[in-house]
C-alpha cells in the first residue's frame, strides 16, 4: 500500500516541508491574507463548507476489548490477530491523515478573502528561518460541489507548488482528494483519499497511485452495526479483509493467516468455525 508521500518539497527545501506539517498539527494559528485578492465576490456570497475532520476518522473502538484477553490462551487467536491488523491501520490512517486534515483544519483560524472568480482563498503565513512559508487553500464552489487546492509557497517562490486538489459536496460529507509526489521530479500523482456514503454504509478509502502499488485499494466501511475493511491489490492478487458485527462476532481473510482461509471468531470473541 502507497505510503501516500504528502511531506513535499526537493531541492532542499523537505525539512521545511516537514515542518510545515508540525506547524498545522499544533493548530494554534494567526490568519493572515494577501494583499492582491479583491473585496467579495458577487458570484458567491458565502465562502464553502470546509470539510470536518470527524468525516475522515474511523470507528476501531470494537477491538479496545483485545486488551482485557488472556492472549495466552489459544481461544481467541482469530479475534486477536484482526486486532494486531487492526492497530497497524488505525496508525497508517493517521499518518496519512494529519497532514491533510490538519491543514483545512487549521483553516477555521484564519478569514478566507473572495477572488473575482468565485472562489475563496485562507493564507496561512509562517515566518521559517529560512524564508517566509505561505500555506495556501483555495476553495471554489461549482455547481453541486468545491473544487479545492492547497499549495504551497516557500520563500522567494512566485508561484505555490500544488500539494493536493480534489472536491468535496457542499457539505463536505463527501469528497476525494488527490495528492502529488513532490519528492518526485514532474510531480506524478502518488494516491487518493476518498470518502462518502454508499449502498455498504459510510466509508473511507485509500488509492495507491504508486508506480509499485498503483491500484491497491485499502477501504474502511461502516454500515452500523457492520463494519468492514477491505484490500484489493491493484495486481489482480486476491482481496483480503476483516469484518465484525457490534453485537462482537466476526472474521478476517487474509493471505498470511490460516493458510488463507477465512478465520472466524464468535460474539464471545473465542475461534469459532467459519458458517
Amino acid at each position: 500500500m502507497t505510503r501516500f508521500n504528502t511531506l513535499p518539497l526537493r531541492n532542499g527545501l523537505g525539512l521545511i516541508a516537514t515542518a510545515v506539517l508540525m506547524f498545522l498539527l499544533t493548530i494554534s494559528l494567526s490568519g493572515c491574507s494577501e494583499s492582491t485578492t479583491s473585496p467579495l465576490s458577487a458570484v458567491n456570497e458565502e465562502p464553502p463548507v470546509l470539510p470536518a475532520a470527524e468525516q475522515l476518522q474511523f470507528d476501531f473502538s470494537f477491538f479496545e476489548s483485545a486488551a482485557q484477553l488472556d492472549k495466552a490462551q489459544g481461544d481467541y487467536d482469530n479475534f486477536i490477530n484482526a486486532y494486531l491488523r487492526t492497530v497497524v491501520l488505525d496508525v497508517m490512517a493517521h499518518i496519512v491523515l494529519a497532514a491533510p486534515v490538519s491543514a483545512f483544519s487549521a483553516a477555521i483560524h484564519t478569514v478566507p478573502v473572495a477572488q473575482d472568480d468565485g472562489a475563496w482563498v485562507w493564507t496561512y503565513v509562517w515566518q521559517h528561518p529560512d524564508g517566509p512559508v505561505d500555506i495556501i487553500l483555495r476553495g471554489l464552489p461549482a455547481g453541486d460541489v468545491v473544487e479545492w487546492e492547497l499549495s504551497l509557497r516557500v520563500g522567494a517562490m512566485t508561484e505555490g507548488v500544488l500539494w493536493f486538489s480534489g472536491t468535496t459536496n457542499g457539505d463536505g460529507s463527501e469528497g476525494r482528494w488527490i495528492f502529488q509526489d513532490l519528492d518526485t521530479e514532474g510531480h506524478p500523482v502518488s494516491g487518493e483519499i476518498a470518502w462518502g456514503d454508499s449502498e455498504g454504509g459510510r466509508y473511507l478509502e485509500f488509492v495507491s497511485r504508486e508506480i509499485d502499488s498503483d491500484g491497491d485499494v485499502l477501504r474502511f466501511n461502516d454500515n452500523d452495526p457492520d463494519f468492514s475493511i477491505s484490500f484489493v491489490p491493484g495486481n489482480g492478487d486476491a482481496a483480503s479483509f476483516i469484518q465484525w458485527n457490534a453485537a462482537g462476532s466476526g472474521s478476517l481473510m487474509v493471505p498470511d493467516y490460516n493458510g488463507g482461509s477465512e478465520a472466524c471468531w464468535g460474539v464471545d470473541l473465542r475461534n469459532v468455525d467459519c458458517e
